[in-house]
């Protein structure tokens, strides 16, 4: 399976205030030049704003989330207003919107779009208990658990970029490759083409997912599919280290070495050590393995997405 990148953009939710539009409580925006200029060069962006779209309007009264019996959205001035069945609801509607996208950047802090940020008060307003997700983005992650998500300001870090393009491009090929056909052999093929990328996020998490997979034949067709997608895209969302990005580079060498003479292999090996010290980049090593990767007669290393184009290469990692 030769997992590649599509040439049309691909569709990507993000909240309206990031893109410009002045759509926050008090009618101003908080527009997001990495996600519309830079993630924009390959992202289809679709925007949404959840408050908007059940008719708070704007400029509109605060709200803020509260626990209580269960978790609310109400107005920070008037706990009476209560509008949490309404953003619920609203996210049940776009179900069959967001079937189609492949990620979602959403609004820091946002009662409605947080991720992770979002204050969760106690029942009397007086203090948090904790940050977690705003309620349309808790409801949209109940109906689409595995599709990638981020905050908008944490966008800002290349890094967190990087990790976020990988997830959505991965998304993306699972849909393109496997969402039609859950046949066992087909979910395998792909997990295997992903299977030193995955290595150079986790490398323990992908030997139990390769456990999991080895017991494909004790589960149903869709639990199966279902389990792998999943257990990929959290091995994903952790930050790939030097360290097990180093080792997920030296597998790779191990398929070629045979293939290369003496100096080649040296030169190969002291790239990669380099690499790991910190003193060149993972895309010349990358380049360096896509050399000499036509001389393999292997499937196996000519499958292996980790050496295809990295979100660095494309240019999506650095903006000035």
């Amino acid at each position: 399976m030769h997992i590649q990148l599509l040439p049309q953009k691909i569709p990507v939710g993000i909240s309206r205030c990031a893109v410009g539009d002045p759509v926050r409580y008090n009618a101003s925006h908080k527009h997001s030049k990495v996600c519309t200029q830079l993630l924009g060069n390959c992202f289809e962006l679709h925007s949404y704003c959840p408050e908007v779209a059940i008719g708070m309007g704007v400029p509109r009264p605060p709200i803020h989330l509260i626990v209580s019996d269960r978790l609310r959205a109400v107005g920070r001035e008037d706990p009476t207003m209560d509008v949490t069945d309404a953003l619920e609801a609203y996210a049940d509607q776009v179900v069959p919107e967001v079937e189609h996208l492949r990620g979602f950047i959403l609004m820091q802090k946002s009662p409605s779009c947080g991720i992770r940020t979002t204050p969760h008060y106690k029942e009397d307003g007086t203090g948090v208990l904790a940050h977690d997700s705003g309620l349309f983005t808790a409801r949209l992650r109940h109906h689409f658990p595995h599709l990638p998500v981020e905050e908008v300001g944490r966008l800002n870090a290349s890094d967190i970029r990087e990790n976020f393009l990988t997830r959505v491009f991965a998304y993306d090929a699972w849909h393109r490759y496997v969402a039609t056909d859950l046949r066992p052999g087909r979910v395998i093929e792909f997990y295997t083409a992903y299977k030193y990328l995955l290595l150079a996020h986790s490398q323990p998490l992908t030997r139990a997912l390769g456990q999991f997979v080895s017991n494909s034949r004790t589960m149903s067709v869709e639990d199966f599919a279902y389990g792998v997608r999943g257990k990929m895209m959290e091995i994903l969302n952790h930050q790939a280290s030097r360290k097990d990005r180093t080792n997920a580079l030296m597998h790779s060498q191990g398929h070629l070495k045979g293939y290369l003479n003496k100096e080649e292999r040296a030169e190969l090996a002291r790239l990669i050590d380099e690499y790991r010290q910190g003193n060149k980049p993972l895309s010349a090593v990358l380049t360096m393995l896509r050399h000499y990767l036509p001389r393999s007669p292997h499937h196996f290393i000519h499958s292996q997405v980790l050496l295809a184009a990295e979100p660095a290469e494309l240019g999506l990692c650095e903006f000035r």
